[in-house]
């Protein structure tokens, strides 16, 4: 190699060029996460039914779509889970299988099995499980003089909206608060005393609370949409709607209760610094979304909210972003110094600003070829890899040093630098390498320093044209 780049000295020139273009503009571009991707074909299948108890969910929902979803091609096996009107499904794959296609036919097959489930059960959310898809950061929404239900309300239906075109970022529902919803509490005592009971009272406003089309009609040149609004402006309403009629008088529904704007039965709490809030967990789409990207973007999203309470407080509490920041700081500043010291060192000692320049150019040069290579494999900037290179980095400094040591030997007994760089690489391929491994102990018998004489004469068993330093030591060794 060294004598092919004696020959070709521009097209080495050339092919550095390109290195440091090409490896920049791909460092730029790409990935930066906390762990490498991790692909799992896994295909999770949730499925609700609201009130439903455990047993009855594992017997009517649960058992048909797993005996169902064996149909699968490449199933390895399959968890599930049976919650309370819940029905959690985890379908594992072999490796190696396309999980998009995986993802296919489970959706196919919980759909073709729908109808054998009990009236009522919603359709199943089928979604892709990626073990990347972990929360990058946690927004926090609190305020003074806002309520539960209105940081539930703002959270999922204004800052979520407008945070979720960030791109690389899935915003899910928001965690704590209370749901909104109107509520119909009825006295069962009243409904006995009117032969009614509470499956009246549902389907009364299921039916009395819709929107219907009913035609249009063409007055002159215009041609108008009709439709028949009955939804109830608010729950006062609700309280006013028939359930029967007996005789010349009807039962309304305020005769057996009364609608209530109310919330839902809640089921989790979020506090933050003793005050009622809401967060929102902002995860990754997808593996090679990058991290700090999504972040950032996040963060910038949040400065420019419209159309929300001014007493509203937005925080992020949570960023795995700052560890692939740490880690990224770290490698740069170790790297950087290594770099420097190692450039002073050879300045001082050899004297030479050429070879100075030349460690400055070589080891960012194979770091960039490094990443590269992993770019071309489809991997990602994380923390593993910028490990990998800060060991990486003490060896090219190590080798460095061997290089450009052993040349300016042969520089000084007198040999021509095309000649130095050929004897050295035909002499000393093999050293490098073994100069990374120098502190392993090697011991020798019958010697004190054996490792040492090791080295010694590893480097000078062919001759005796070295230095008289080392014709001292190895005298005395």
């Amino acid at each position: 190699m060294s004598g092919f780049s004696i020959k070709y000295p521009f097209l080495i020139i050339v092919a550095c060029l390109v290195v440091a273009i090409v490896g920049t503009v791909t460092l730029v571009r790409m990935p930066v996460d906390l762990f490498p991707p991790i692909n799992i074909p896994v295909v999770v299948v949730a499925t609700f039914y609201s009130g439903m108890p455990p047993q009855q969910i594992e017997t009517n929902i649960t058992n048909p779509f797993e005996r169902f979803f064996t149909l699968a091609s490449g199933v390895d096996h399959i968890e599930s889970r049976s919650l309370p009107g819940v029905s959690l499904i985890k379908i594992y794959f072999q490796p190696g299988t396309n999980a998009d296609a995986d993802l296919s036919t489970v959706s196919n097959l919980a759909t073709a099995d729908l109808r054998r489930l009990p009236p009522g059960t919603l359709p199943p959310v089928v979604l892709k499980f990626d073990a990347s898809s972990l929360p990058v950061c946690l927004i926090t929404l609190k305020g003074q003089g806002l309520n539960e239900v209105e940081l539930h309300d703002i959270g999922q239906y204004n800052v979520r909206n407008q945070i979720a075109n960030v791109p690389g970022a899935s915003v899910p529902q928001p965690f704590g608060g209370r749901y909104r919803q109107i509520m119909v509490y009825v006295d069962p005592l009243k409904l006995e005393a009117n032969q009614l009971s509470p499956m009246d009272v549902v389907r009364t406003v299921n039916e009395s609370n819709l929107i219907l089309p009913a035609g249009d009609v063409k007055i002159g040149p215009f041609d108008y949409n009709l439709y028949t609004n009955s939804q109830a402006p608010t729950a006062k309403f609700i309280n006013s709607m028939p359930l029967k009629t007996v005789g010349q008088s009807s039962v309304l529904v305020g005769d057996v209760g009364k609608a209530v704007d109310a919330n839902a039965i809640q089921t989790n709490i979020v506090r933050v610094d003793g005050q009622a809030s809401v967060y929102l967990p902002i995860l990754k789409q997808g593996g090679d979304t990058n991290t700090i990207a999504v972040v950032d973007g996040i963060k910038e999203a949040l400065q420019h909210l419209v159309d929300i309470p001014k007493q509203l407080v937005t925080r992020v509490v949570f960023d795995q972003s700052l560890f692939v920041k740490t880690a990224i700081a770290n490698l740069l500043r170790e790297g950087s110094i290594g770099l420097v010291l190692t450039g002073v060192m050879i300045l001082l000692f050899l004297g030479s600003m050429r070879a100075t320049l030349a460690v400055f150019l070589s080891i960012p040069l194979s770091a960039l070829t490094a990443l590269l290579a992993i770019s071309a494999g489809g991997g990602t900037l994380n923390t593993m890899v910028l490990g990998g290179l800060a060991l990486a980095f003490s060896r090219l400094i190590d080798n460095s040093v061997i290089v450009l040591e052993n040349i300016f030997r042969h520089l000084e007994m007198g040999e021509a630098p095309e000649g130095a760089c050929r004897h050295h690489h035909h002499r000393h391929r093999f050293f490098s390498g073994g100069f990374s491994l120098r502190r392993q102990p090697l011991p020798f018998r019958g010697s004190r320093h054996g490792r040492d004489s090791c080295s010694v004469r590893f480097l000078h068993r062919r001759d005796d044209r070295r230095p008289a330093v080392l014709r001292q030591a190895h005298q005395e060794t």
